[in-house]
């Protein structure tokens, strides 16, 4: 299990972690007593997200209301747990609905608490972590297969490590809409059905067969539905490629999808089972599977142990943030530099920010100084440019699509002259904060463009509204003449964000 500090096994902590999937919408409530996590609570509703995403790529109104009607029952289980104890996150149908922005914003305040939408590669990351964490701590290496709504994620990994990972656009309720939307089945459409998922598996084949695994477990609700399947027709809930291949085969002589109904079928899961059955039913040919058992574990319990790591100085976005740092070979002591002299600024000025404490807010100046020179290893001319595509584009573990653009913004504006166009991308209470934090890391950067210690040196930054007050004494502006220069220069780029530097000499330290 995840090993906690002592800080989290001498306490006391009611937590939630709520998945939004396209199929159903679920929500898990737990307490944390003597570094064990004991569930309170769990919620399930078949909000059928992904039946609402319309040919134009927009989620309908019916599908909405569905969902933030739930929503709304959910913020009131959980309306007594501050911010930093619940952690929603949206799935595939969140990441390809047109519409998601605006159908985001209400469904925060319908839940009362902030959701982010993951990519597919961390949908996978929390999935695996959530089944690893129930599975006894032995070496084998595992295969976990999870069918979601509209993705299927597919994971090798070694205890709680995932090794390789990958988010595939094939799930139940995709499935049923693009293959049975009009209720008839036959041979030939759950034939042409499955043979859709094996085009999506086969460019990933030859990567998850060199790394192989002992154990193949499934998770989600498809499979679990199957399992049960399993157990009501053999006896035994073990998954079999022949029982699959039985399944199918009576789906196709079914002359429609209410004609199919398998023993141990629950109602709620009927008017979906068929697409994960497809979609599993094409793992086991497409990754040569035979068995596979079933996980009670998944995406939720993920989350929740995601979320105490964030709390107990294990945070995976600071490991991802170094790991890519490494990976393109950047100048660890230079970007401490930057980041100590930028997160002095911030701290010396949350007052004047009107903040209580500087998290989450610092860690994107810590993270940014990482990252900033990542461009390097492509070319130095606009190197921020190619920095600030890398980190848009890289899957980062631990972080959310908001989170990433945030990072983003720090990382591709940090020098030169900023592009105010981008800024509008960004949420509406990130366009206020962030260009803040981007102004305290343009002038960190600025002041250790020489590469040296001691530039910050009696260096001091005050905020007073659109105002940056940078004072240090009259001996320091006599032996940084260039630095001086450059942030002359400097004030002339912030000018176009609206802010105004004024360099002053100070008469004490």
């Amino acid at each position: 299990m995840l090993k906690l500090s002592d800080f989290w096994r001498n306490r006391v902590e009611e937590m939630a972690a709520i998945d939004l999937g396209s199929n159903s919408f679920h929500m898990i409530v737990a307490r944390l007593e003597k570094g064990e996590l004991k569930v309170l609570d769990r919620i399930k509703e078949p909000v059928r997200l992904g039946f609402g995403l319309s040919a134009d790529g927009k989620l309908d109104d019916l599908s909405q209301r569905r969902a933030l009607e739930c929503l709304a029952r959910f913020g009131q289980r959980i309306s007594h747990l501050p911010p930093h104890a619940v952690r929603a996150v949206g799935t595939r149908t969140l990441r390809k609905a047109a519409n998601a922005g605006p159908f985001l914003a209400r469904a925060e305040t319908a839940l009362g608490h902030s959701i982010d939408v993951v990519s597919g590669a961390e949908e996978a990351r929390l999935i695996y972590q959530g089944v690893a964490q129930g599975l006894d701590d032995e070496l084998d290496r595992r295969l976990v297969v999870d069918i979601g709504g509209g993705s299927t994620e597919v994971i090798v990994g070694e205890q709680f490590q995932p090794l390789l990972l990958d988010s595939l656009g094939m799930g139940c309720v995709a499935i049923m809409r693009d293959f049975f939307d009009d209720g008839q089945l036959s041979k030939k459409s759950v034939k042409k059905a499955i043979t859709f998922c094996l085009q999506k598996i086969e460019p990933v084949h030859d990567g998850f067969e060199r790394i192989g695994w002992q154990r193949a477990i499934g998770c989600s609700g498809s499979i679990k539905s199957i399992s049960k399947v399993a157990e009501a027709m053999t006896g035994n809930p073990v998954i079999t490629r022949s029982l699959l291949n039985d399944l199918c085969d009576q789906a196709g002589q079914s002359k429609n999808v209410d004609d199919f109904n398998p023993n141990g079928l629950t109602s709620d899961r009927k008017p979906v089972f068929l697409g994960g059955l497809i979609v599993l039913r094409a793992v086991f040919e497409g990754l040569g599977l035979e068995t596979m058992e079933a996980s009670p574990w998944a995406l939720r319990e993920g989350l929740l142990y995601d979320l105490i790591g964030r709390y107990d100085h294990e945070d995976v976005r600071s490991r991802g943030v170094q790991h890519l740092a490494q990976r393109f070979h950047t100048d660890t002591e230079q970007a401490k530099r930057v980041a100590d002299t930028a997160l002095r600024f911030f701290n010396d000025n949350l007052v004047a920010l009107g903040l209580d404490q500087p998290e989450p807010w610092s860690n994107y100046l810590r993270w940014a100084a990482q990252v900033a020179e990542v461009g390097l290893d492509i070319s130095h001319n606009q190197f921020h440019k190619h920095s600030g595509y890398i980190v848009a584009n890289c899957d980062l573990a631990g972080f959310s699509h908001e989170e990433q653009q945030r990072l983003t913004f720090l990382v591709r504006h940090h020098r030169k002259k900023p592009d105010l166009n981008k800024l509008t991308e960004l949420g509406e209470d990130d366009q206020i904060l962030m260009p803040i934090l981007l102004v305290i890391f343009r002038i960190a950067t600025v002041l250790h463009r020489a590469r040296t210690g001691s530039t910050s040196d009696g260096v001091k930054l005050r905020i007073d509204g659109e105002q940056i007050l940078l004072s240090a004494r009259s001996d320091w502006w006599d032996n940084h003449g260039l630095t001086q220069a450059d942030l002359e220069q400097e004030a002339q780029y912030l000018s176009k964000l609206g802010f105004g530097l004024l360099l002053q000499q100070s008469l004490t330290e």
